[in-house]
């Protein structure tokens, strides 16, 4: 894949990620529960006027609606994950998660969708061989640095 912008900071993730869906209406976000949920929450807030779902896993029956409330964005009701953008967040592809690509495949084949974006941290779907073995239309990559101090 070519890339098309560089990202720095969470501000520029989300508003890079804003800027990938813009003209799109609906978008379900397929990743592991608990360590995707908040990502797939923190990337759906930008763009919280629009119809928004989440997949735990490879489980699309259990797919549920991201409603915006006072405390953020959080989870709802059971809904269909069909969509006009589907986002495979990068946990998905993590070895300790044990989701192969053929796996994802045939899900992605079971949902309605037009887009394809990866959103990952470290190179991760990359690594795991899913950039060249999906479809995607974009790839968001960031890679975190950081540091902690103490007394």
């Amino acid at each position: 894949m070519e890339k098309i912008t560089e990202i720095k900071g969470l501000g520029g993730m989300l508003n890079g990620f804003r800027d990938l869906v813009k003209d799109d209406k609906s978008i379900t976000f397929i990743g592991t529960p608990g360590f995707c949920t908040p990502f797939a929450q923190f990337l759906g807030f930008p763009i919280r006027d629009k119809k928004l779902a989440f997949v735990p896993g490879l489980n699309i029956e259990k797919a549920r609606t991201m409603v915006a409330t006072e405390f953020g964005v959080e989870l709802g009701n059971a809904t269909s994950p069909d969509a006009d953008v589907v986002v495979i967040l990068g946990g998905m592809a993590m070895p300790k998660i044990g989701v192969s690509v053929e796996e994802m495949s045939i899900i992605l084949d079971k949902i309605q969708h037009k887009k394809l974006i990866g959103v990952c941290f470290m190179g991760i779907l990359e690594k795991a061989g899913w950039c060249g073995a999906l479809n995607f239309d974009y790839v968001m990559n960031t890679t975190l640095m950081g540091d902690i101090s103490g007394k």
